[in-house]
């Protein structure tokens, strides 16, 4: 007999040519055949597809974050080889600390048990998760990046942290969400993922200064405490199994998302401030002091490998000998002195569409924080930027998980409900938008403004997002239909994203004007 897929039928061949029947050339049967392995092909390619859009939840979260964090480097940006290095790094870290975990409670004799009570649960969350992640962390900054001479500025430890911590997170989701499916993959995207990130943040930010500091070893003790403690609360509460660990959560994340940005700040002046400071110092070597270097010039010797962070300088007014590690200490926390005011560089429209495109809608928080965060700068606002994007996350996103535990658990759920809450929410986004852009149409000039069609786009933003919300999602083409929203919602921002471009543009000309020399004066 025949192997192989159409063995079967091939057999029915031979026995017709054994009754003396003229041979056919399909044998009988050969169409269920057929229609069976179609089926078996559709059913192949549809979980194809849904492990590919897994997988595409699982790593498109931590990716983003990693660009927002790289192209935050504003003055002094790091190589992206070494960028995509610290990513892997954080990935590979990944390994170890589940060996660590996975043994923990086996050698405490607590396997299976580990969360039976609330000491062990907070024991374990501390010293055998917290511990075990952020100590891996740690180990592979320290290691494989922290001496490295592209690390010569404060600022690089939020870039390298925030890899670290991107990796980590991004392989994790990979085991959890190509495993546990759809819901695993969006409760992670809004809780562990930058929860992994903003703690990676937070080490870097203590291990930026800490190279700087001529006494290291207390800073980075108290970076690896402080994540281990915010790590530790965290699964603490997530291993509880309580009903309603869901909301001390999300409030652990923000609180950590708050300190990462607030720490993030604070070395950004630092290396705002090295970009543009006017001091000019000497190599104590250079007696004839012939090569004046300001502290831009120092931080790129630092990079080029010319100068070395225990080299001695000598300042242009003063004798006083200063190594560059303690005068890179003395310039964290210091408020930037800026030659001139300089408008923020343009963010193509085409590339808000691809990001917004690309990370479901969510890349609207970076650009809503980006926005204000340009106009604070650049305008001396007195606004906080971290904390209106938290206000917007807190106000779109947390309601969600109220609304499906009340309607999950407690009250049946109302189909008229919930298109009303819906569309509610659809409108707290629109009101965030309306507040940035009715901010930035004060900035624009008369012409502006008439060109700048406000309303309407605030409008479009709300109808998108409304359907968006309340598209059933046993709709023919769901996908088709999804993504084209989202990619008109993303066009409103590309839109605004082409108006703002100008503005920007406008206010480089002019300010190219103010600062360029006038014609010789005639004698």
């Amino acid at each position: 007999m025949q192997t192989g897929f159409w063995g079967p039928a091939h057999q029915s061949v031979i026995e017709y040519r054994a009754m003396g029947h003229r041979s056919t050339k399909n044998p009988p049967g050969w169409r269920e055949l057929r229609r069976q392995r179609w089926r078996q092909t559709a059913t192949f390619h549809a979980r194809a597809m849904d492990t590919l859009r897994l997988l595409y939840l699982a790593v498109a979260p931590g990716i983003a974050i990693a660009v927002y964090i790289h192209y935050s480097d504003r003055w002094d940006p790091e190589p992206k080889k070494l960028v995509i290095k610290g990513f892997i790094w954080g990935a590979l870290a990944v390994f170890p600390a589940m060996f660590y975990e996975e043994a923990f409670p086996k050698v405490l004799g607590w396997e299976g048990s580990f969360n039976d009570t609330w000491w062990r649960t907070i024991i374990y969350a501390f010293f055998g998760v917290a511990l075990a992640e952020e100590a891996c962390k740690f180990f592979f900054l320290k290691e494989f990046i922290y001496e490295d001479q592209n690390f010569n500025d404060p600022f690089d430890g939020i870039v390298y942290g925030g890899m670290i911590g991107c990796g980590f997170a991004t392989m994790e989701n990979i085991m959890y969400v190509v495993s546990a499916g759809y819901e695993t993959g969006i409760l992670r995207m809004l809780t562990a993922v930058p929860a992994h990130a903003f703690d990676g943040i937070i080490l870097g930010y203590f291990m930026g200064k800490a190279k700087f500091c001529p006494n290291p070893k207390k800073l980075l003790t108290q970076g690896l405490v402080t994540v281990i403690i915010l790590h530790g609360t965290y699964d603490s509460v997530a291993m509880s199994n309580l009903s309603w660990s869901i909301y001390p959560i999300f409030g652990i994340v923000i609180v950590g998302i708050y300190l990462a940005l607030k720490a993030k700040r604070e070395l950004e002046k630092t290396s705002k401030r090295i970009e543009f400071s006017s001091k000019e110092y000497f190599l104590l070597e250079d007696t004839g002091k012939k090569e004046p270097l300001t502290l831009k010039d120092i931080r790129n010797a630092l990079r080029e490998g010319r100068l070395k962070l225990e080299d001695l300088l000598v300042p242009r007014t003063g004798d006083r000998k200063i190594s560059i590690r303690a005068l890179w200490g003395s310039q964290i926390g210091l408020e930037p002195r800026v030659r001139a005011k300089t408008p923020p560089r343009v963010w193509p429209a085409k590339r808000v569409l691809i990001f917004y495109a690309l990370t479901f809608g969510f890349y609207f928080y970076f650009w809503f924080h980006r926005n204000y965060r340009n106009f604070m700068s650049y305008k001396k606002l007195n606004i906080d930027p971290e904390l209106r994007t938290l206000a917007l996350f807190a106000f779109t996103i947390i309601p969600f998980f109220i609304y499906e535990a009340i309607f999950g658990e407690w009250v049946p759920f109302d189909p008229a409900v919930g298109i009303s809450f819906n569309i509610l929410m659809a409108g707290v986004e629109a009101v965030f938008l309306f507040v940035l852009l009715r901010m930035i149409r004060g900035f624009f000039n008369e012409d502006q403004k008439k060109a700048f069609p406000m309303g309407l786009l605030v409008l479009m933003f709300f109808a998108v997002s409304s359907l968006r919300k309340i598209l059933p999602g046993d709709i023919a083409f769901y996908w088709g239909w999804e993504c084209g929203l989202i990619l008109l919602q993303g066009g409103v921002l590309a839109v605004v994203q082409k108006h703002l471009n100008d503005y920007w543009a406008l206010e480089r000309e002019q300010l190219a004007d103010t600062i360029a020399p006038g014609p010789p004066a005639k004698h």
